[in-house]
């Protein structure tokens, strides 16, 4: 076989490769499940002298309280982000879901892991960790499927210089001014879904979010 020739069999098999995978973290529904959704953006403002944001390539972690079996049962998944910052969990139990954390790798610093207690209305709200391993334990839970879609909705989270961390949820993003300078407006959730996976079995669902 000549080099060129095999060089482009190659080419072509991590091609559909990394369709079969980006179809894999779309799954068509199935019956008694949910489709979790969502965005997150990670603004860095100033923390370490860092003025980034970063939307690619986080690592979501979502922890659910679910019924398997006839028991209760915590449960964690692991979602990760676009390059917009979207991110979705198909084929999910029934349960109530919070998102827990996530870790993002930070140029000149390495890991970054953010995490929720989720132990205490008091202390809910986000913190920097300092280990490398998020937990998934908590007993608040703040969203539930609605049609089979768990909407966590768009997620800004913004890092300041003393460790502190702002955490907004909104279901859609109006001239929002991001760390870089940037300024975003992208309509809500379910909207990006149904038109990015509008042939998929999720469709009907997420259309019933939207109207």
């Amino acid at each position: 076989m000549r080099k060129s020739t095999y060089s482009l069999l190659i080419l072509i098999a991590l091609f559909l490769f990394q369709c079969g995978a980006s179809l894999q973290m779309f799954e068509e529904p199935v019956a008694d499940k949910n489709l979790i959704i969502g965005s997150l953006i990670f603004n860095v403002d100033g923390y370490q002298d860092n003025f980034v944001t970063i939307k690619e390539n986080i690592e979501v972690a979502i922890i659910g309280r679910v019924i398997q079996e006839g028991e209760i049962k915590t449960l964690g998944f692991w979602a990760t982000t676009d390059e917009d910052g979207y991110f979705n969990l198909s084929n999910v139990p029934n349960g109530e879901y919070s998102i827990k954390g996530f870790t993002t790798r930070l140029i000149g610093i390495g890991d970054i892991n953010i995490e929720n207690e989720l132990l205490d209305s008091q202390r809910n709200y986000f913190e920097l960790k300092r280990h490398g391993v998020i937990s998934f334990s908590g007993r608040l839970f703040d969203t539930r499927p609605n049609q089979r879609i768990i909407n966590f909705k768009h997620n800004l989270i913004t890092l300041n210089p003393n460790d502190f961390i702002q955490f907004e949820r909104l279901n859609r993003l109006n001239d929002v001014k991001l760390t870089t300078g940037e300024i975003i407006n992208q309509l809500p959730v379910p909207v990006h879904f149904y038109e990015k996976y509008e042939q998929s079995g999720w469709a009907k669902y997420l259309e019933m979010q939207i109207k």
